[in-house]
């Protein structure tokens, strides 16, 4: 665990992510510091473990104390560095010693019901914070216990309204509140639609990424052409949209199920209190700690096969792209952690019913960060506080179900900018917008819909099957 800030650290993070805002470019060293931010403190070790095991220029830091005897007359490795990626030296010699140590707790444990109890603390939270009616809680919690083991929702919303003796529209004023929780993409009744409840973690996403959603059999099949054909736009494109949505995730509630009966949770931070003041400690005790393998260091420097040689480049960038990632990571959990306790420091000082509202939004902003930062940090990990185990998302469950302030002028500027954008040959229907709009959390009916659009004077789908509205 570290708590320094280093600089250089500082700017990679506002580099990559600043360029996140203006254009997602997906280089490998991108998506892996994408990939790494999402994971747990547990899927991180799972993930470092992998790559000790891919990379043979990673080494377990232990194995290298092993050897520290017999290696301690070599060129320390910060020299190797030096000739080679001397820019990215920082990220891979050793840290500063810890002031501070990571405190002792038991660990508790989710059994095979864990993705419906993660669930229902989140809904806790946003019924003492949002104020939400026991009415719309009840409903809420009925779908909670109506999602399969992946977290889709198995029945229709038809037969869910008719169990309840409600009206549709009350199922989905409570379908909205559950698909806004923790995993992302939790809620949805289909693959298409959790990968769209997924699009706001991708910054400024091509706006024909949805369309290729209707073509995810020829995508898995490597049918581009197809594809590009069909959506009118480039091989490349297609094949970029495609390496966009592996960053998805198609399962969402699979991460709670499995065979193992108990399922452990590690917190990725600690929120401890110092004197009257919250320090936010990010765990890093269970990470292996890395280094570059000795023997391949003196490939590089002593073998005269060039192909050798390029390969083992090829392998150090990997590791150092993978110790930047990490760090990368350990910066903007420490940074939005802090944000949010000063934000929510009278839940920690009162309980609960301290909580405030807080959006992600309000610390990306605070952060200069993309909103999906924010949400990648808040995915699937938990912190240790004086108020017990919470996951991270619960600091925000306060904006969830709030109703939002709309108006028809803006309602009628989304209408325009949706149909804008919107496949010629594929139009988008009225019910497709009302969805579209329910989605976002603005409850709108299909005719309302039509009325805006016939306002604006834009025509129906079947006159505008073939022509751009642009």
């Amino acid at each position: 665990m570290n708590t320094r800030k280093g600089s250089k650290g500082m700017s990679s993070r506002q580099g990559l992510f600043l360029q996140q805002q203006n254009k997602l470019i997906m280089t490998p060293q991108v998506y892996q510091a994408i990939e790494i931010l999402q994971l747990s403190i547990l899927e991180l070790v799972s993930y470092v473990d992998n790559e000790l095991n891919e990379n043979p220029l990673l080494e377990a830091a232990e194995d290298l104390e092993d050897n520290v005897e017999e290696e301690k007359e070599d060129p320390k490795l910060e020299q190797i560095v030096d000739g080679l990626l001397h820019e990215e030296k920082d990220y891979w010699t050793a840290s500063t010693p810890v002031e501070t140590e990571l405190p002792q707790f038991d660990c508790p444990f989710l059994d095979n019901t864990s993705l419906q109890e993660y669930l229902m603390e989140q809904l806790r939270f946003v019924k003492h914070s949002s104020k939400i009616s026991d009415r719309l809680f009840h409903n809420a919690e009925y779908l909670i216990g109506n999602l399969d083991n992946n977290g889709y929702l198995a029945s229709n919303i038809e037969d869910l309204a008719e169990s309840l003796k409600i009206s549709e529209k009350e199922i989905n004023k409570a379908l909205s509140i559950v698909q806004q929780l923790d995993p992302p993409g939790v809620g949805a009744r289909d693959l298409k639609e959790c990968l769209v409840l997924q699009f706001f973690l991708i910054p400024d996403h091509p706006p024909k990424l949805q369309e290729l959603l209707d073509y995810l059999d020829d995508l898995a099949a490597g049918h581009y052409k197809k594809i590009s054909t069909a959506l009118k736009v480039t091989v490349k494109d297609v094949k970029e949209m495609g390496e966009l949505l592996r960053i998805l995730d198609p399962k969402p509630g699979s991460h709670f199920s499995g065979n193992n009966p108990l399922k452990y949770i590690v917190p990725d931070a600690v929120i401890k209190k110092v004197g009257d003041e919250y320090l936010v400690l990010v765990n890093e005790r269970d990470i292996p700690k890395i280094n570059i393998n000795d023997t391949y260091r003196k490939v590089l420097l002593e073998n005269e096969d060039e192909e050798l040689k390029k390969y083992v480049r090829k392998k150090v960038t990997s590791a150092v792209n993978l110790l930047k990632s990490i760090e990368l990571r350990r910066i903007t959990i420490q940074e939005v952690l802090e944000a949010v306790v000063k934000r929510q420091k009278d839940f920690l000082d009162e309980g609960v019913t301290a909580l405030k509202p807080l959006t992600m939004k309000e610390i990306a902003e605070e952060l200069g960060i993309h909103e999906s930062t924010v949400s990648r940090v808040s995915a699937n990990k938990y912190v240790q506080t004086p108020r017990g185990l919470h996951s991270v998302k619960c600091f925000f469950a306060g904006s969830i179900g709030q109703e939002k302030e709309v108006t028809p002028e803006k309602i009628k500027e989304d209408i325009k900018k949706h149909i804008a954008h919107e496949n010629s040959e594929k139009p988008l229907s009225d019910k497709v917008l009302a969805d579209i709009f329910q989605k976002a959390g603005i409850i709108i009916s299909r005719r309302t819909v039509a009325k805006y659009r016939d306002e604006l004077g834009i025509p129906p789908t079947t006159l505008r099957r073939g022509k751009s509205t642009k």
